[in-house]
């Protein structure tokens, strides 16, 4: 009888640790890995480009054209809502570049991303329409990974 309880009592403290798992660790460990894009639309176009995104802990590295820009970029998620922030520079406010606020959608194997590039407002939509500052990522997980 007093196994019993034992592995009840085990199984009791595995299941509540599982349950107060943090969603945001479970958004960021199905972000690992290398993403290909696959489609791109800014200015309500679409844009071409041989790009990477290599996911690794709560950073990413992009890779252009089979080089790696080397630095990695620092992301946060907040999986209640699905944004992402994203750090790739210091810029003055208003301006291009640097701090981006996004929303983010992360499947097994695809990967939406949706940023605001002057990083004032998160955007409401995916979607990236003509003389807005959005940028639309689509991406599929790379083989092997």
């Amino acid at each position: 009888m007093r196994r019993l309880k034992i592995v009840l009592f085990i199984g009791l403290i595995a299941a509540w640790s599982v349950s107060f798992a943090s969603p945001e660790s479970d958004d960021t460990q199905a972000l690992q890995g290398t993403w290909k894009l696959v489609s791109c639309v800014a200015n309500g176009g679409p844009q071409t480009a041989d790009m990477q995104w290599i996911v690794s802990g709560n950073q990413y590295t992009v890779r252009l054209n089979g080089q790696s820009e080397g630095v990695p970029y620092v992301f946060k998620l907040d999986t209640k809502q699905k944004h992402i922030d994203a750090v790739h520079h210091d810029t003055p406010a208003g301006t291009y570049g640097g701090r981006f606020k996004g929303i983010y959608d992360v499947q097994e194997n695809t990967l939406r991303v949706c940023y605001d590039l002057k990083g004032q407002k998160y955007p409401t939509s995916f979607d990236a329409p003509r003389g807005c500052t959005q940028v639309l990522y689509e991406f599929q997980r790379a083989g092997g990974n």
